[in-house]
């Protein structure tokens, strides 16, 4: 009894949310980017992502070096 319930619950959401899905007319709708920026984009944002996967990596791995003074 549950089961139908939730699943009743799942595909009424999913119901409601299907006119959200729809693509706008051309008054409403803006031009895309194009190939080029699109990829100069993504492209600069994947390198600080690496970028800073790197330093956090860095930062949470290095290590107390020894003290040589002894």
């Amino acid at each position: 009894m549950r089961f139908h319930a939730a699943l009743v619950a799942a595909v009424a959401v999913l119901l409601a949310a299907a006119p959200v899905l729809a693509d706008h007319p051309g008054g409403l709708r803006s031009a895309g980017w194009s190939p080029m920026t699109a990829a100069l984009v993504f492209g600069g944002l994947a390198l600080l992502v690496g970028a800073v996967v790197v330093i956090l990596v860095t930062v949470f791995t290095k290590r107390d070096s020894p003290d040589s003074s002894e």
